[in-house]
């Protein structure tokens, strides 16, 4: 089999990947490269699978007539072809390879000419290859030679369902999305929510066939993947759900339709447009309903009541918009979410948590059900009633007393609780997401929710559980564990044993997968290096005979000397590999470790819901009433005791510290007077 069409692993096909954006990183403005990098990796792809299918039909056509065709005949047979997708004349990879000059003038007239013929790709490959450099040279950003190194290397390896099936390719392009991520930091959290957050939503929600699935501020289409994959792990095929999606920004929904093409989704996700100010999925005049919704929109927008075209105004226009925008009663939303005649205050100006969960729940269908990252303040922003002193005083010399009006957020909370929708609020760790360091929780909405849990909401602490890492910290499969039987249980301990063997089989299954990957990834970015070694000692091999049958002095030297110099090249080579064995063992350690975790967190589940005393640490089913108690504040902390006691002390082990310290102190004291005395002073007299 030649090398362009060798079948590709996971591994190696994500180490091509980084390596092709490794030589674009920094040779564009800021994180753009990442767009350039993933719309050039999914042209290779359309044009390699059309190449693919042409080829396979023609093989089936040669078979079927009993001869083969000529060159011409080929040829003609593949302009009339059927293909999944259609690569006009002059757009397909070849074209590309020809190009000696302005090949990004070129890369980008074919990517739009590739869009045009597929309604499918409309607005997929939004970056202009040719885009000129900022100095006014007339020069491209990106330099010819940079497009010709990125057309090199990708023509390195055949990206076609013959060399990489569409599940690893699909794998491999998050795998490149989340190291985009990482690479971006603070930025990433426009396009990039962490995995193990999508699959606690997604297993909390669990689609179902038939679903409608939305997520009505996608990014990078992360939920939506993660929600196929679910119905995949069930046995069903993806495409029993429909699959809808809203993107503000262009190039990360550019992203996101190449993520569900990758992924078979044939997902609708349209973009330019905010959700809130302009939503794209209407039925007479409202929005669409769906029966699942996942999202995590923008923490606390403070402008979200503006199009995007106007959120780059000065802040005096912003201000003269707003005046435009907000009447006396606040907001007037056209599309029905909220506002006169939804029972909802419209959402203050200041943040726009409430104008997404408000759009979420009016998209939901009768049957629907909701998750929704938001930050932790939702759940207790904003005053209710209350009577306070005006500072005056009436002729009995009482204080005067006036009534305050309880603000906006806070009546649209106690709407929401009141509605009985809100079937549960999970809190979160801190800085699990990419440039968001507010804390942040999980609210889950049902419209159907059981009878008797309807008057309750489940509140689960969930913070205190994570793995720090040197940037951010991260959700462990443990951590997953946890908040999943405590949903899913929803304070029935009799289902707690049969939750946790369920998601302990099959996290420990995960682990070994993840273990699997990590070492994969690990051995293919050492290739280079074992390959080299390789080569060495076969060369030591070959030099060492030649000064074994040396018959002269000056042989036996030059021979010795190469021997000497070869020896040093393997010893630093081989110092390299054993770099990768060191790091081949930490995985292995690590893995073991989050297996041992999953299992004491298994028998440590099963014994909270055995002693209620210790179950209220973490999570608790509390009554409307109750929160009403406590003017509708949904702060987990009031309700879950999250104290954590100081560890016990030994009375004995704390007097002999006493007495150590009080020795340590005499003999300090003894000190300083012989000092003192040295000096012909006295502790009593001055020097």
């Amino acid at each position: 089999m030649p090398h362009s069409a060798m079948k590709l692993t996971l591994q190696q096909l994500e180490a091509h990947l980084w390596g092709a954006a490794n030589i674009l990183r920094g040779k564009t403005a800021g994180q753009d490269y990442k767009n350039y990098i993933l719309s050039l990796m999914f042209y290779k792809r359309l044009c390699d699978q059309w190449e693919c299918e042409a080829d396979d039909a023609i093989a089936e056509q040669e078979r079927q007539q009993g001869r083969a065709f000529t060159e011409e005949q080929k040829a003609i047979f593949r302009k009339r072809g059927e293909h999944r997708y259609q690569i006009p004349d002059g757009s397909r990879w070849g074209d590309i390879k020809a190009v000696a000059t302005n090949i990004g003038e070129a890369l980008t007239r074919a990517m739009h000419v590739v869009a045009k013929a597929n309604d499918e790709l409309r607005g997929v490959f939004t970056v202009d290859w040719n885009q000129p450099a900022p100095d006014g040279s007339g020069k491209p950003l990106i330099a010819n030679e940079v497009v010709h190194a990125l057309v090199q290397h990708f023509d390195e390896y055949d990206l076609s369902n013959r060399s990489v099936p569409p599940d690893v390719l699909g794998r491999a392009y998050e795998y490149l999305i989340k190291k985009f991520a990482d690479d971006a930091g603070a930025k990433a959290g426009e396009f990039f929510t962490p995995p193990e957050v999508v699959d606690t939503l997604v297993r909390i929600l669990e689609p179902q066939l038939g679903d409608a699935i939305y997520d009505p501020t996608a990014g990078s289409g992360g939920m939506l993947v993660h929600a196929a994959d679910y119905l995949r792990e069930c046995g069903h095929l993806a495409t029993n759900a429909q699959y809808f999606a809203q993107e503000m920004n262009w190039g990360n929904a550019a992203i996101g339709k190449i993520n569900s093409v990758l992924h078979g989704l044939e997902a609708d996700i349209r973009a330019g447009d905010s959700t809130i100010t302009d939503p794209q999925f209407l039925e007479d005049g409202e929005v669409k309903k769906f029966s699942l919704v996942l999202a995590n929109f923008p923490f606390s927008d403070e402008y979200w009541w503006l199009k995007p075209e106007q959120q780059t105004d000065d802040k005096r226009k912003k201000d003269r918009l707003k005046k435009e925008i907000f009447g006396k009663e606040g907001y007037k939303d056209p599309f029905g979410r909220f506002g006169r005649g939804t029972g909802f205050k419209a959402p203050p100006a200041g943040y726009g948590d409430y104008a997404f969960i408000l759009h979420i729940l009016a998209s939901l269908a009768e049957n629907g059900r909701a998750g929704i990252v938001c930050p932790q303040g939702v759940l207790f922003r904003g005053q209710p009633e209350v009577e306070e002193e005006t500072g005056t005083f009436d002729a009995k010399g009482n204080p005067k007393m006036k009534r305050r009006k309880a603000d906006d957020q806070h009546l649209i909370r106690r709407v929401l609780i009141e509605s009985r929708v809100l079937d549960a609020v999970i809190s979160l760790p801190l800085n699990i997401f990419y440039g968001a360091g507010v804390p942040a929780c999980l609210l889950i909405l049902r419209k159907q929710r059981p009878v008797e849990r309807r008057d309750q909401v489940l509140l689960v602490y969930a913070a205190r559980h994570y793995r720090e890492l040197s940037a951010q910290n991260e959700l462990r499969p443990q951590d997953i564990m946890r908040m999943l039987v405590h949903y899913q249980a929803y304070g029935d301990a009799s289902k707690v044993s049969g939750l946790v063997d369920e998601h302990s089989e099959r996290i420990h299954t995960e682990i070994d997968r993840r273990e699997t990957e990590e070492i994969g990834r690990l051995k293919a970015e050492y290739q280079p290096q074992t390959d080299k070694l390789a080569g060495l000692e076969s060369e030591l091999t070959e030099v060492r005979e030649v000064e074994n049958a040396a018959t002269t002095k000056s042989e036996k030297s030059r021979a010795a000397r190469a021997v000497g110099k070869l020896e040093k090249q393997r010893d630093k080579v081989a110092a390299k590999i054993a770099e990768r064995d060191q790091r081949i063992t930490e995985i292995r350690r690590s893995a073991e470790d989050d297996r041992t975790d999953v299992s004491n967190v298994a028998d440590e589940l099963v014994s909270l819901y055995s002693d209620p005393d210790e179950l209220i640490k973490h999570a608790r089913m509390v009554d409307l009433d109750e929160i009403k108690e406590n003017e509708f504040n949904l702060n987990v902390p009031r309700y879950v005791d999250t104290f954590e006691p100081e560890p016990r002390i030994d009375v004995r082990d704390a007097l002999r510290a006493l007495r150590e310290a009080q020795e340590q102190a005499r003999d300090a004291e003894t000190q300083l007077a012989d000092l003192l005395r040295s000096y012909g002073c006295s502790q009593e007299s001055t020097c």
